[in-house]
């Protein structure tokens, strides 16, 4: 692994500092990670923000989901 490249536990580290108060991160498979929000308004905002918060911290190829009860959205792949 590249030293400029995260693995699941930083990027989990780092994001549980970036992400607001109840959302959680999980890794889905090798290439997803999953951000569980504690309602539709959370999720959104995340949504919203992940190409200048969370998506520089994805390595190509990784995908980001971000789930709530009544909110789902995935992005593409990140390319290289």
């Amino acid at each position: 692994m590249a030293s400029n490249v995260l693995g699941p536990q930083s990027l989990q580290l780092l994001l549980s500092i970036l992400l607001p108060r109840g959302c959680r991160l999980s890794v889905v498979s090798d290439n997803t990670y999953r951000i569980n929000c504690p309602d539709y308004e959370i999720a959104h905002i995340v949504w919203e923000n992940r190409m200048n918060c969370i998506y520089p911290l994805l390595s190509p190829g990784e995908v980001l989901e971000v789930v709530a009860s009544d909110y789902y959205a995935r992005s593409y792949p990140k390319p290289s």
